[in-house]
């Protein structure tokens, strides 16, 4: 046999440093599975913004429909859930399990209204659409009719996204009475829809510490989104929730990217699936290295 010329003092100091090795593989194989199923097996929770869908974009945040309806099969395809709107607080407070994310609209422009429609009809998709109350009935936008009827036949939820499309701290600056402006519009959009309206969206995303204290205080919104990207998670601060918004050929921020790519399959669930795959070939390497220590054991019993 080749080990029979092998010194026994070496041979047991093989076999201490074998079953050394196997003890290290199979910790850090247990380390890394552990790891990996819990990256793999993560929740999420992702809010898209979108504006106008229109046949021809022309600017960076208008999509096609076609576009917008490759963007929900390819979501569809790995296993998003999309959530009903009237769900969403309960999964913030609460926490929530799977792939989820949740489709929004912001400023109510007419050029939206067949997107929603479709979403309802073809996925069974509730959106998210956020009113200018001074743009209702105006030329471009929705009017209440349709807003109504969205609401009606097409189970859309409504949010507010400010009295006036201006920066919020802008609005202060200039000596509006921010939280009193909010309450006034939340609340007449509320009776008009014969709904409470809670939800708030910040025109151009803009807001600071001035504007939170305003919304905070002086309305009765529970719950605002920024276009900051990122998932949202259980605990973060209700009144800056991230939205990914949905922008074409913006190689700066590459947010079209970052819908595509990021969420479609989540980057850290991938590499979950990867550090799973490692652990088992590392697991399987230990149990040959197991066998080799056996084998050296016998070696050893038989020349005692």
């Amino acid at each position: 046999m080749p080990n029979a010329t092998i010194n026994p003092k070496q041979l047991k100091s093989k076999y201490v440093i074998t079953l050394f090795l196997c003890f290290i593989l199979f910790a850090g194989s247990i380390v890394a599975f552990i790891h990996g199923y819990g990256l793999a097996k993560k929740p999420i929770l992702a809010v898209l913004l979108f504006h106008e869908v229109v046949p021809n974009p022309e600017k960076p945040w208008e999509t096609t429909e076609e576009h917008l309806e490759q963007i929900i099969d390819k979501l569809i395809f790995n296993k998003y859930n999309f959530i009903d709107p009237e769900r969403f607080e309960d999964m913030l407070n609460k926490g929530f399990e799977g792939r989820n994310v949740m489709i929004t609209f912001d400023d109510g422009l007419e050029k939206e209204i067949n997107a929603v429609k479709t979403l309802y009809e073809k996925y069974k998709i509730r959106s998210v659409v956020f009113l200018l109350e001074d743009k209702i009935n105006k030329p471009e936008y929705m009017t209440m009719e349709t807003i109504q009827d969205l609401a009606k036949n097409y189970k859309t939820f409504f949010g507010l996204h400010g009295r006036y499309h201006e920066k919020y701290t802008e609005q202060l600056a200039n000596g509006r009475n921010l939280g009193q402006i909010t309450e006034e519009a939340r609340s007449n959009l509320s009776k008009e829809l014969g709904t409470s309206i809670k939800w708030l969206s910040f025109p151009f995303g803009d807001y600071n510490q001035r504007v939170l204290e305003e919304i905070k205080t002086k309305t009765a919104i529970n719950i605002a989104f920024t276009i900051e990207s990122g998932n949202i998670n259980v605990g973060d601060d209700p009144m800056v929730l991230n939205r990914y918004m949905y922008q074409a050929n913006d190689t700066e921020n590459k947010v079209d990217e970052k819908i595509n790519y990021s969420l479609l399959p989540p980057e850290e669930q991938e590499n979950g699936k990867l550090l799973i795959t490692i652990s088992v070939l590392v697991f399987m390497f230990g149990i040959s290295r197991l066998l080799l220590a056996l084998k050296i054991r016998r070696n050893l019993c038989s020349q005692n």
